[in-house]
């Protein structure tokens, strides 16, 4: 392959890009926010048993490490000089 080729596709991108984390850290803190009120409302509203309450847990942590992982992402992103 061409050195240009390689470049092209695997080399950095503009700092345009960087918008994209902002956009998926904000869809990410929204899934967070949703998950946390749908755990608090159903711990509310009946008796669960401890491993729906570890499940809810392991769905907001997700949801969570997904949107901080995307924030960094664009605070580094944006740092960048491309």
């Amino acid at each position: 392959m061409s050195e240009d080729l390689v470049h092209q596709l695997f080399g950095p991108m503009s700092k345009f890009y960087c918008n994209w984390f902002f956009y998926l850290s904000v869809f990410g803190f929204v899934l967070f926010t949703i998950a946390v009120i749908a755990f608090l409302m159903m711990a509310v509203s009946k008796k669960q048993s401890s491993k729906f309450y570890f499940q809810m847990f392991m769905v907001c942590l997700g949801y969570f490490v997904f949107y901080f992982q995307n924030r960094l992402l664009y605070s580094m992103c944006g740092n960048t000089t491309y």
